[in-house]
């Protein structure tokens, strides 16, 4: 009867243990890299429950997926104007803009999938989008805003002071409301129009779900650094726009 000897035994051990670890990191692998794609394309088409599958509540409720929310912008700028009611027009008008940013994802791209010795994966994207993410944020932006906001309180302070001796302050109020969100909308709409679609790189982080077997992204670093598609990871993080995550992969899903 033919037999191993105990070296070459202790061999073919070793290379069967090697060549099982080396297909769970495979599996592993395609799988984080599955989970970033689906992440992704929710993310772009707007699909809520696929965001919610695929990323950790953090991630789904955090700034980078709200870059691509068409209600947020709206929720946001109104609220800082302590949600004033809103006319026909004005309403109509932040829907506008809120379509513009659910469709400011272009494409993107799944460059490299890298598991990493805690357990956890990276994976490195390109995105292009149609306008910068940060442009109604810019300076430039502001400025224009400011400036128009300005010459709107110049031209408008006979108008609004009959509207309060008519029908009251808060009637006043809620046209001059009004009248600045649409003055700012104006402003952003313009100034997406006039811009260049910008590429970046983003590092998705992911979880594994030791319950499920499933990946999903618990962090998302660098959406901030342009680049110009070259897909090599980031070597700087802006941690102020960073997701910052503590989901407990047993709780996810």
């Amino acid at each position: 009867m033919f037999t191993l000897k105990k070296p070459a035994m202790l061999g073919m051990a070793f290379i069967l243990s090697m060549s099982c670890l080396t297909g769970c990191s495979s599996q592993d692998k395609s799988a984080a890299k599955e989970a970033a794609v689906n992440f992704m394309e929710a993310v772009k088409t707007g699909d809520t429950n696929g965001i919610n599958t695929y990323s950790s509540s953090e991630v789904s409720t955090g700034s980078f997926v709200s870059l691509f929310d068409k209600d947020y912008l709206k929720e946001d700028l109104t609220s800082k104007l302590g949600n004033p009611e809103l006319d026909e027009e004005t309403t109509s008008k932040l829907d506008e803009l809120g379509s513009m940013y659910s469709t400011l994802m272009e494409e993107y791209q799944i460059t490299e999938v890298a598991l990493n010795n805690d357990g956890s994966a990276t994976a490195y994207v390109t995105m292009k989008t149609s306008f910068p993410f940060d442009v109604i944020t810019s300076q430039e932006t502001q400025d224009k805003f400011s400036a128009a906001s300005e010459e709107y309180n110049n031209t408008s302070q006979a108008e609004l002071l009959k509207i309060t001796e008519e029908q009251g302050q808060d009637a006043a109020l809620a046209k001059a409301y009004n009248d600045l969100i649409l003055i700012a909308v104006d402003v952003y709409e313009e100034a997406i129009e006039s811009s260049d679609p910008v590429s970046y790189l983003i590092a998705l982080n992911l979880d594994k779900n030791d319950e499920t077997g499933t990946w999903y992204v618990s962090s998302i670093q660098s959406y901030d650094s342009s680049i110009a598609g070259t897909g090599a990871p980031a070597t700087d993080t802006d941690t102020s726009a960073t997701e910052s995550s503590t989901a407990d992969s047993s709780t996810n899903n």
